[in-house]
């Protein structure tokens, strides 16, 4: 349906409408894909990063699930510059110059160069122009170019792939340049090399030769060696950048379009820590640094200008020249071709050693992708430390971004304190810790011998310009949840002006702040399996209570608050025949007090946050809000399925209703999609009384065997945990909230007896 259609305003329809319509209809298949086979496919790939990225939000999933209102209004915002500020947009006109190189002697061989290619340029625009798909001797550009950089084909009516052809065109004579420029230098010794050549290629595969009749749609950077004149690789793994292209001058569509697939970089390369961007809007070229909490974008450099073009050479001779670290990589983990397999420097000392040098480790398995644009980059491998039992791997390696204070030696936001301590504290009092996530080391990851990875180091040499935020401010840590589509709390927000509306930035540097990250690394054992691996529900059961065995134990006898109870958060291990659990991921776990309660904070994963957190309510949090997340937790795979392939047949049946039903709304959807206040508030109703929680959730359970033992866990979990007085407004003292606690771990206990015997010692009938 049109947006006017679906706000069902006084506007009259007319054509029009059929063809807003017919526009939705052509992204829907382009998207999900035409036949049974390509939809199934897609479905199965949304589904795998659901699982994996626990924010995940699949494209235009608003246009399916949702009212009327929040459709229309879903569908509006993908033209709308107002997008855009949700995406963290920060203008800041310098921040080409953080791919300036380091060192003195490259940062000055990289401004002669660059001095050198600009007055070559305004040569070779006057001479007879000459086709450089390739590596080639000789000065010229092509005649795509030459129009493109004078001015000549500034008229709107050039495609995409005209300019994309002089793009491609411009980028190759710099490459020629630097190449018998570097040989020139060389002959003299007067000059250090370049580490790379950049080229262009289309769609992810290299091409060596584009003219001016290139049909390619977006452009992507590739890394050449200078010893030789091919890419070192053709896919989209070994990208170093997008490129995206708007003949319209549309800032705010290529925004969009960079945005989609700088996604895709962060996924198909596990050591991308940050990840730069080009847009072309006719002959307006902007670079763009996507860090963990800002998309920062320079200010327009215009190429039909001596001062745009030169700026523009200057950043792409600077990717040329800089470290490898400053180009978005990471020195510490490195792809292996030859095996086929990461090689990862984890570093910290471990518990039995204070050798500080970091260890080795070997995975050839990424289990958790970060394709997402901002918070923490979560990555999860199974490695080993032997490479010969790469296959055989038993040791979790966390990659991730969390926020912390600068310089402070505060271990309370620090994952592994926070486990070493929890180990210690059990281990003293006897008790195994099997069922725990151990550390095995783990530290700040280092760029080199002297810097740390940090979001000075991503920003440097921009970050005396650009505010980072020595510690973090109320409620950033909270909301630091992976999206791609929250706004910054209020203390955080970039000042926007009205020109920001259109997308315009301004020629002066700005300050704003910029939340303060490190990057941290962990070696973890015992390896897990995911709760959608079990076999059935008697297992998930037996998995869920050992976790919140461990969860109790935990805030009891150490006096942590976990805080992200989550399906992605439990993990199952194998002891001795049979199943356990596990409780992991302790990035939002904090040290409570004797009272067992800490300060308002909003964390977690929405899917599974209690109420009180989603709309992040002064009342103070405490156990009975990970209680009320594991009752979600029981809901959603009792709704959904446990397994992948009972998932995949919920979420294939869930569409065969939407299609033949234009008004269904699956069961719990408005817990997955939505803005916090809207998850809350569905949550609110489902649990209001006993007759809407049966009606609205236990009456969609599936019904195949254990999953009557699943529905009447999830029941008792709602009458402990949530029907007590004032259910969402939990400021009960320790000790009415100890004799809840008790009831539940008694509850808990009782359904793990049913569900062992039930897998284990099955009835003769």
């Amino acid at each position: 349906m049109s947006i006017n259609n679906l706000r069902n305003s006084s506007v009259e329809r007319s054509e029009l409408d059929d063809w807003e319509s017919l526009l939705y209809v052509v992204c829907w298949l382009g998207v999900h894909g035409i036949s049974e086979e390509e939809q199934s496919k897609y479905q199965a790939d949304i589904e795998r990063k659901c699982r994996t990225d626990k924010d995940f939000k699949p494209p235009l999933y608003k246009w399916e699930y949702g009212t009327f209102e929040e459709v229309a209004d879903s569908k509006a915002r993908y033209g709308n510059a107002e997008w855009l500020k949700d995406k963290r947009l920060l203008p800041f006109g310098n921040i080409a110059q953080c791919a300036m190189p380091t060192a003195t002697k490259d940062c000055s061989d990289m401004e002669a160069l660059t001095a050198r290619i600009s007055a070559d340029l305004d040569v070779a625009l006057g001479t007879k122009p000459a086709d450089l798909g390739v590596l080639i001797d000789g000065l010229g550009v092509s005649e795509a170019c030459r129009e493109w950089l004078t001015g000549v084909s500034a008229s709107g009516t050039e495609s995409r792939a005209q300019i994309n052809s002089a793009h491609t065109s411009l980028i190759h004579f710099i490459a020629c340049r630097m190449k018998e420029l570097r040989d020139e230098l060389n002959a003299s010794d007067a000059a250090s090399n370049p580490k790379r050549f950049l080229l262009v290629c289309g769609s992810g595969q290299m091409q060596t030769e584009v003219g001016e009749d290139s049909s390619l749609n977006d452009l992507v950077y590739m890394v050449v060696d200078p010893s030789a004149n091919q890419p070192k690789n053709a896919n989209p793994a070994s990208a170093v950048l997008f490129v995206k292209t708007e003949k319209s001058g549309r800032q705010d569509l290529a925004y969009c379009q960079l945005i989609h697939d700088t996604r895709s970089l962060y996924a198909d390369q596990p050591n991308r820590r940050f990840a730069w961007g080009v847009t072309i809007c006719a002959t307006l070229v902007r670079v763009v640094l996507f860090e963990n909490d800002r998309m920062i974008s320079s200010k327009d450099m215009d190429m039909t200008t001596s001062t745009g073009l030169s700026a523009y050479v200057k950043f792409i001779v600077s990717l040329c020249f800089c470290e490898e670290h400053q180009l978005g990589y990471d020195p510490s983990m490195t792809w292996c071709s030859e095996n086929k397999y990461w090689i990862i420097k984890c570093p910290g000392r471990t518990p039995d050693n204070d050798d500080e040098q970091p260890a080795t480790y070997y995975a050839r398995d990424l289990v958790f992708v970060a394709d997402h644009l901002f918070g923490r980059h979560t990555r999860g491998f199974y490695a080993s430390a032997d490479p010969e039992l790469v296959d055989q791997p038993d040791t979790f390696i966390k990659d991730a971004w969390p926020h912390a204070e600068r310089g402070s030696e505060d271990t309370s936001r620090n994952e592994l304190a926070i486990l070493q301590d929890i180990v210690q504290q059990l281990e003293k009092r006897g008790i195994d810790t099997t069922d725990y996530v151990r550390p095995v080391r783990g530290g700040t990851v280092r760029l080199d011998d002297d810097n740390d990875d940090n979001t000075d180091t991503v920003l440097d040499p921009v970050a005396g310009d650009i505010e980072v935020a020595a510690a973090p401010q109320m409620g950033t840590i909270a909301e630091d949840d992976e999206t791609d589509s929250g706004s910054l709390p209020t203390e955080l927000a970039a000042g926007r002006g009205k020109d920001d509306e259109a997308c315009a930035i301004d020629d002066s540097s700005r300050v704003e702040v910029i939340p303060y990250r490190v990057h941290r690394r962990l070696a973890l054992k015992p390896i897990g399996k995911p709760l959608y691996a079990l076999s059935s529900p008697y297992e998930l059961i037996i998995v869920l209570a050992d976790a919140m065995t461990a969860h109790s134990k935990i805030l009891n006898l150490c006096g942590y608050l976990h805080r992200d109870i989550s399906t992605n958060n439990i993990l199952a291990i194998e002891v001795d025949g049979r199943v356990r659990g596990v409780l992991i991921d302790f990035d939002c776990a904090i040290k409570v007090g004797s009272q067992r309660r800490v300060r308002a904070e909003r964390t977690g994963t929405p899917s599974f946050m209690s109420i009180n957190n989603l709309r992040n309510s002064s009342v103070e949090r405490s156990e009975l809000d990970d209680w009320e997340s594991l009752l979600y937790v029981v809901c959603w795979l009792g709704v959904h399925g446990i397994s992948e392939e009972e998932q995949s047949k919920y979420q294939a049946d869930i569409e065969r209703k939407c299609r033949t039903d234009k008004d269904f709304k699956p069961p719990l959807y408005k817990w997955e999609y939505g803005t916090f206040e809207e998850v809350a508030d569905s949550k609110a109703r489902c649990l209001e009384d006993v007759g809407t929680f049966t009606s609205s959730v236990l009456d969609h359970f599936k019904t195949d065997p254990g999953y009557d033992m699943l529905n009447d866990l999830a029941f008792d979990l709602y009458q402990n945990a949530i029907t007590i007085e004032d259910p969402f407004v939990k400021r009960l003292e320790k000790e009415a909230r100890d004799k809840i606690n008790g009831d539940l771990m008694t509850t808990m206990a009782q359904f793990k007896d049913a569900a062992t015997n039930a897998l284990y010692n099955p009835s003769p009938n």
